[in-house]
């Protein structure tokens, strides 16, 4: 990806670590990053792409459970923070399956003083159960790097 290439917007399908990598090598640096990864789930996913001729499917299962799926969410995460302008946000899309391990791992990352909020995304279907609360939720966590921007005490 050379630097002409790289404008104003770029959509990353799939995994994203080479993509980083080239933006790391290159010296980008972005205003924004939205991650919408796989929620740990432990099930497949068949999605139909564009004009419905195109099915991609994914698993997402994790062999050595959540604290293989972690390490892997942070060694993206962490590039996705070299590359992210001081002035710049971070919205993670996640659900109940991870949210909470993945708030302390974002914690630890950007560093609790630069998580903004946490977004709650209702909606109206699904969730219905006879042995729990409904699941009618996912979240969106929001940092910022606000140490960054703020002047060195002296």
């Amino acid at each position: 990806m050379a630097n002409n290439q790289l404008t104003k917007n770029l959509l990353i399908c799939g995994d994203n670590l080479k993509a980083l990598d080239d933006l790391i090598k290159q010296g980008i640096k972005v205003d924004l990053i939205y991650l919408d990864p796989p929620f740990f789930s432990n099930k497949q996913y068949e999605v139909v792409w564009g004009d419905e001729a195109e099915v991609r499917s994914f698993k997402d299962r994790w062999a050595g459970g959540i604290s293989v799926y972690i390490e892997w969410m942070r060694e993206r995460v962490v590039k996705m923070y070299d590359v992210l302008k001081d002035t710049g946000s971070f919205y993670l899309h996640c659900d109940w399956h991870a949210g909470h391990y993945l708030k302390v791992m974002l914690d630890e990352v950007f560093g609790m003083n630069n998580f903004q909020n946490e977004i709650v995304w209702c909606y109206s279907h699904g969730g219905k159960s006879k042995n729990r609360f409904g699941r009618k939720h996912d979240i969106i966590f929001l940092y910022s790097n606000i140490s960054k921007q703020l002047p060195s005490a002296n």
